[in-house]
């Protein structure tokens, strides 16, 4: 593998989908999202988001289907650009869809905190050691409604988060209408690096 070329296994942060389970409450709304059976693991979420592009522009998602914004809480940092996104798992993900290093810097939903985690080939740095990254889903999700990706970023985007710790977390979690948990950062990488590589167009 070239030195330049970001890998989950190199940097000890393995995950296989198949054994990422996803919480009940989360799985259902999913379900309702794409319209099938609640998707138990984080390989079927996967299938599912791949299927819902497909349905819609017969190919799967690529990088240029990440949700960019031009005034995001989330941003990737690289060598020479900053591009902020509206979901955190999308600056996570760059650095192993486009093997750069970077710096993801997000401002978290509680207290304002500025979180960054650097991601390059030699580890991860993290500026607060027990960082959390929040996945979840609405509970207001049509089910009548098609499972665009549109629709799936409007739904999920705005509950994918870093907080500076658990308590800040459970603090958010709390105020929301909709299904949350949480990881660690070290989780929240290896699924974003696992994303790059099950969800994504190859090389794209």
């Amino acid at each position: 593998m070239a030195d330049d070329m970001i890998d989950t296994d190199d940097l000890g942060l393995e995950l296989d989908l198949d054994d990422f389970a996803l919480p009940p409450d989360v799985a259902a709304n999913l379900g309702t999202l794409f319209g099938s059976a609640p998707p138990e693991t984080g390989a079927e979420w996967v299938e599912e988001m791949r299927a819902a592009k497909r349905a819609l522009d017969g190919r799967p998602p690529t990088a240029d289907d990440l949700c960019t914004t031009d005034d995001g809480r989330h941003a990737f940092v690289g060598a020479d650009h900053r591009q902020e996104y509206v979901c955190v798992l999308d600056p996570l993900v760059v650095p192993f869809l486009r093997d750069e290093p970077g710096t993801i810097r997000s401002t978290t939903p509680e207290r304002g905190e500025t979180v960054e985690i650097g991601i390059a080939p030699d580890g991860i740095a993290r500026s607060h050691a027990d960082a959390v990254v929040s996945l979840g889903v609405s509970d207001h999700v049509d089910p009548d409604a098609d499972p665009t990706l549109e629709r799936i970023y409007r739904q999920v985007c705005g509950y994918v988060h870093v907080f500076a710790d658990e308590q800040e977390y459970e603090a958010w979690a709390d105020d929301v209408d909709a299904a949350t948990t949480s990881v660690p950062v070290s989780t929240g990488v290896a699924l974003a690096g696992a994303l790059a590589t099950t969800l994504f167009e190859t090389g794209a």
